[in-house]
C-alpha cells in the first residue's frame, strides 16, 4: 500500500445491480448524487487510518476526485478518483473506495448496496463528457478482483501496463450506465 496514492488500485467489489443505494437493514433504495471535490483540505478526512484505504489528500494534482452521496443528507458513500488520460482515450480509474460502513469484505458489515457499481458509472459518465464514449481503464489490485470486473462488467483483460489491467469498452460501459441512476450536484 506504500506507493498506492501515486499508482492506483481499483479494489472495490461489485456487490448488487441496483439502480439506486440499497439500504442493507431494510431495504429502502436510496436516491443518491455525484459530485467533484476540488478542495484537498476537505479531502483530509477521507484517510487510511479511519477506513478509506488511502490518504486521499496525498493522491497526485491530476486526479479528480468525485463523491456518491445520499441526496437526502449528502453523506459521503463512496469516493472515486479518475484521470482524464488524452493518449489512451480512456479515462483512468486511478482508485475506488467505499465508505468503511459499506465494506463488509473488509469490516463485516455493510450499510448500503450498489456503491462500487455507482462509482464506475460515474467514471463512465465523465469518459463519455471527455469524448471517450465511455471507455475506462484500471488496475485491479488483484488477479480474484480482475476476474470479478470481467465477470460481471465483461471488462477485458489488458495487461500491458500492471499485470492485473482491464479495460471497459464503449458498448460495455453503455450497459453499465443504463443500469445506475444518480444526479450530478454542481
Amino acid at each position: 500500500m506504500e506507493n498506492l496514492e501515486k499508482q492506483g488500485c481499483v479494489d472495490i467489489w461489485i456487490d448488487e445491480i441496483v439502480p439506486c443505494l440499497k439500504d442493507c437493514e431494510t431495504g429502502a433504495i436510496k436516491d443518491t448524487i455525484a459530485f467533484k471535490i476540488d478542495d484537498k483540505k476537505f479531502l483530509k478526512k477521507f484517510r487510511k487510518s479511519n477506513g478509506w484505504h488511502i490518504n486521499w489528500d496525498e493522491i497526485p494534482h491530476n486526479v479528480e476526485v468525485y463523491a456518491l452521496a445520499l441526496k437526502d443528507d449528502n453523506s459521503i458513500q463512496g469516493l472515486i478518483g479518475i484521470v482524464n488520460d488524452m493518449d489512451a482515450h480512456a479515462v483512468y480509474i486511478h482508485w475506488a473506495c467505499t465508505a468503511p460502513h459499506n465494506n463488509k469484505y473488509e469490516y463485516g458489515t455493510q450499510k448500503y448496496i450498489g456503491v462500487g457499481g455507482h462509482l464506475f458509472a460515474i467514471a463512465i459518465d465523465k469518459s463519455i463528457k471527455w469524448g471517450y464514449e465511455g471507455a475506462v481503464y484500471g488496475y485491479a489490485a488483484d488477479e480474484k478482483l480482475l476476474f470479478h470486473y470481467i465477470e460481471t462488467f465483461n471488462a477485458e483483460y489488458l495487461g500491458i501496463l500492471h499485470k492485473y489491467q482491464f479495460i471497459i469498452d464503449e458498448k460495455n460501459a453503455q450497459k453499465i450506465l443504463e443500469v445506475y441512476n444518480y444526479e450530478w450536484n454542481a
